[in-house]
């Protein structure tokens, strides 16, 4: 039997560097973009879905399982409500995302008419208040609760026709219809800025961005299909953790590391402090050096 130990470091390596990483892409998206460039807002939205994710998991779930606290156990089901604002308006932000990408790709006068920046933000935050309200509707006010089962050592919905139905329409169909659906618009644009055998900087930044919301998406696709048929391959309860909690938290995890890999403009920016900060530490030592001599 895996120890609670052992499932909450594991907890901690995924959680912290979602935690991390998608905090990271917020502040330095914000301070490349200023906002003023539609995937770059979107791609913020995301990763504040996915940092909220990260940092309940970190600071509320983890230390919830390693000290199997009894208080936080209890009030867990508030815990999995917030989660799953989270999981759910990030799954709908892998859709829009490569909806983004493939109109920018196709159609660039209907991609710049409907994502002009001030409707992308009304888009981001129509998709949080959808989540909001679907997952209060149905965690809130219809009874149905995402709770910690320190059996399982995972979080699961509690029983009953309302969580079934959820958790049929609510969660498996419907992220993996978005996912397949998103899988299928990456892999098209992809395939059309390839046949333009273009190598300008336009085409090769495009390419970049459809690699990043392509390997989000097929992520979360390979873990849907680990949630759903993973249980069944191996179907002892006590790797029960690893299908939910650990694949859960991953999730949000990769989708940082993926930005970070593929977005050439948070690249840039990193890359381009450190040569600052050697330059400003050498100018300061020889000043400091001349300084002494005088």
């Amino acid at each position: 039997m895996i120890s609670e130990k052992i499932v909450a470091a594991i907890m901690i390596v995924f959680s912290s560097c979602g935690f991390f990483t998608n905090w990271a892409i917020v502040i330095l998206m914000i301070k490349v973009t200023k906002l003023q460039k539609p995937f770059a807002i979107l791609t913020v939205g995301l990763a504040i879905a996915d940092g909220v994710f990260s940092t309940l998991y970190l600071f509320y779930a983890t230390p919830m399982v390693f000290f199997q606290n009894e208080f936080l156990d209890y009030w867990s089901h508030l815990c999995g409500y917030f989660l799953m604002i989270c999981y759910d308006a990030s799954t709908y932000f892998h859709f829009i995302i490569s909806l983004n990408r493939f109109l920018a790709v196709f159609t660039p006068v209907l991609y710049h008419k409907m994502f002009s920046i001030t409707f992308t933000k009304l888009i981001v935050m129509a998709t949080y208040l959808l989540s909001f309200i679907l997952i209060t509707l149905f965690f809130q006010i219809l009874g149905c609760q995402n709770y910690y089962n320190a059996e399982y050592r995972a979080f699961q919905y509690s029983g009953g026709a309302i969580c079934s139905l959820y958790g049929t329409y609510g969660d498996f169909y419907q992220v993996f219809t978005l996912t397949i659906t998103s899988t299928l618009l990456d892999f098209t644009a992809i395939g059309k800025v390839v046949k333009m055998r273009s190598k300008s900087d336009k085409n090769s930044k495009e390419l970049s961005l459809l690699k990043q919301s392509l390997s989000q998406t097929l992520f979360v696709l390979v873990i849907v299909c680990c949630f759903t048929w993973g249980p069944r391959l191996i179907p002892e309860k006590q790797f029960t953790f690893i299908f939910s909690s650990i694949l859960w938290s991953s999730v949000h995890c990769f989708d940082g590391i993926f930005t970070l890999i593929f977005n050439s403009e948070i690249r840039r920016k990193i890359s381009s402090t450190r040569p600052t900060v050697m330059v400003v530490s050498a100018v300061r030592s020889k000043a400091t050096t001349i300084n002494s001599l005088r």
